[in-house]
């Protein structure tokens, strides 16, 4: 049965509905927090025409279903790999755990997760990998299976080669036996790849494959980080070869670099020796209020336009730099529908919206945040039902968004065809004040 909670905030000069649902059966949230990462790296292997093939999995404890287990809480799970080549399965394992709380509440943080790796021993090829997350206690399947297209490259075919990248969370001194030691090191692998306020520096490890086991040159490495070809960040590093199988651990700030996807190019040349091999990999700067703020007040303001007066946007925008994070905080802290509590649910959900509708319905280089339907979105949240039109003979595309609880209902237009939807007359409600 779904379920919802209802608050009511003030908008403008307005009254705004602000419904949080667990289940809506028109836009799925993407960006609803996931409980399910997986990941990849791949290393030489000392067995003949095969390679190393490490993946990495990570389960958020909230995501899954606990009962009561004396004291404590406890939940199951099953962690299902299969790994196909040209459409046939050629390997797979299936990785039972279980997770115990001491209480409730701990078994609903949003911080507790587990990370595990299974190792597979590969010729080189082009694989496809499937992982599902089972939870027995579950009524339902918990997330979609994750997915991954895998090319296993033959190291050993060139003079000198690049390992894929393994993204780092942290790395210690090894002390005792364990399934994440490389180099003397418990090297725990950033599944999903996201860094930003938490993690300020990228954490990576490679290694360098070279024909010759006596080479004992130096490498020169370059880091170039960015969006597209356009490098935003670079850094170089110099260190000496250590034989045929060279390790590296690395660290690249990434302060100041605004939220979204970026991507890392690394290239390796030796001085003198003709070397030069090169890698793509990708990473994510989590989204975050607290990075907007140190980078872009102005935008982080005007994206309260949907839930703060113009009075109260006005006094954040007129704020002194030193007083920018102290009265944002008490702005949100006003808005607090539970204040004894860690949450905000209002803040949580508020900027879940805002992400969502940067990722959907941007257009041109405007903010998701800023069209009609990221107005409507943010405001009202998830249609209860979305009535698309996308090639009638007779209209332009269109869509209609119902609300059935709030009874309301509003229809898009894309006049231009470059699916720029705008809301049009009659519209429900008198939302357009919210410009």
């Amino acid at each position: 049965m779904r379920k919802s909670i209802t608050l009511i905030t003030t908008i403008v000069l307005t009254l705004a509905v602000v419904a949080f649902a667990e289940d809506n059966p028109g836009i799925r949230d993407e960006l609803a927090p996931q409980q399910f990462y997986i990941d990849y790296a791949a290393f030489t292997d000392t067995i003949p025409n095969s390679m190393i093939l490490e993946v990495y999995y990570k389960i958020f404890s909230s995501g899954l279903s606990y009962k009561k287990w004396g004291e404590k809480f406890k939940a199951d799970y099953s962690v299902d790999i299969t790994v196909n080549q040209k459409g046939k399965q050629i390997t797979g394992l299936s990785n039972d755990g279980s997770l115990v709380a001491d209480n409730y509440k701990a078994s609903i943080s949003k911080d507790d997760f587990v990370i595990n790796k299974v190792v597979f021993h590969l010729a080189p090829g082009n694989y496809h990998l499937l992982a599902t997350l089972n939870d027995p206690n579950a009524a339902e399947q918990l997330t979609r299976p994750k997915e991954l297209d895998i090319k296993l490259k033959d190291f050993g075919k060139e003079r000198v080669a690049l390992s894929t990248i393994e993204f780092l969370r942290n790395a210690t001194p090894a002390n005792g036996d364990s399934e994440f030691v490389k180099d003397g090191m418990i090297m725990i692998p950033s599944v999903s790849r996201i860094y930003g306020d938490d993690q300020p520096e990228i954490m990576l490890y490679y290694e360098i494959y070279n024909k010759n086991p006596q080479f004992s040159s130096d490498y020169l490495v370059t880091y170039n980080i960015g969006r597209g070809e356009r490098p935003l960040l670079s850094d170089t590093s110099l260190f000496p070869a250590a034989g045929a199988i060279t390790t590296r651990t690395e660290k690249i700030k990434v302060e100041g670099l605004l939220p979204g996807e970026y991507v890392l190019d690394i290239e390796i040349k030796s001085p003198g020796a003709k070397v030069n091999t090169k890698l793509r990999s990708d990473f994510l700067i989590g989204w975050s209020v607290t990075a907007l703020l140190k980078n872009d007040f102005k935008t982080a303001v005007e994206q309260l336009r949907y839930i703060a007066t113009s009075d109260e946007r006005k006094k954040l925008l007129n704020s002194t730099l030193e007083d920018h994070l102290k009265l944002w905080n008490e702005y949100w802290k006003s808005k607090d529908p539970t204040p004894s509590t860690s949450e905000n649910e209002l803040k949580d959900e508020y900027y879940k919206r805002i992400r969502y509708a940067d990722l959907n319905f941007g257009n041109f280089g405007r903010g998701g945040w800023k069209t009609d339907m990221g107005m409507v979105y943010v405001t009202y949240g998830s249609p209860d039902e979305i009535e698309r039109h996308p090639f009638d003979i007779d209209s332009k595309a269109y869509q209609i968004w119902y609300y059935y609880g709030l009874k309301r209902t509003f229809r898009f237009v894309d006049f231009n065809g470059y699916g720029e939807y705008e809301l049009i007359y009659p519209y429900d409600g008198d939302i357009r004040k919210l410009r």
